[in-house]
């Protein structure tokens, strides 16, 4: 009967003792998991920021081009209008002095005419 009192007491001795490990190990497990989830916050934290840097980084560049290609548009379509501003400045220059020489013709055939009028009355 002692063989079995003591094998009895080492069996739950020893039963413990493999509970009070498989806690232990079930603690560590957790708090090791526990480290990991924290890390992963922390590395997925991380690239979320990187990522939301980039993408706004992207959207500058973006915008900047756009911007660039705007002012672009812009100056070539003031360009052109300064181009056509003097285009039809020319044209109208050209107009003017057409029609004042036009005009000087005909006041010089005008005054012929009356010159020669003049010249027929006196003649008579």
């Amino acid at each position: 009967m002692k063989t079995k009192i003591r094998t009895l007491i080492a069996t739950c001795i020893l039963g413990t003792i493999g509970l009070i490990n498989i806690n232990a190990i079930a603690d560590n497990k957790k708090a090791v998991n526990a480290q990991v989830v924290a890390e992963k916050i922390e590395m997925v934290t991380t690239e979320s920021l990187m990522t939301d840097v980039a993408f706004y980084k992207s959207a500058e560049a973006i915008t900047a081009r756009e911007a660039e290609a705007k002012i672009v548009e812009f100056a070539t379509k003031q360009i052109v209008l300064h181009k056509n501003k003097i285009a039809n400045s020319n044209i109208q220059t050209s107009a003017e002095s057409l029609t004042s020489s036009e005009s000087d013709k005909e006041i010089e055939k005008y005054a012929r005419k009356l010159v020669s009028m003049q010249m027929t009355r006196i003649r008579k």
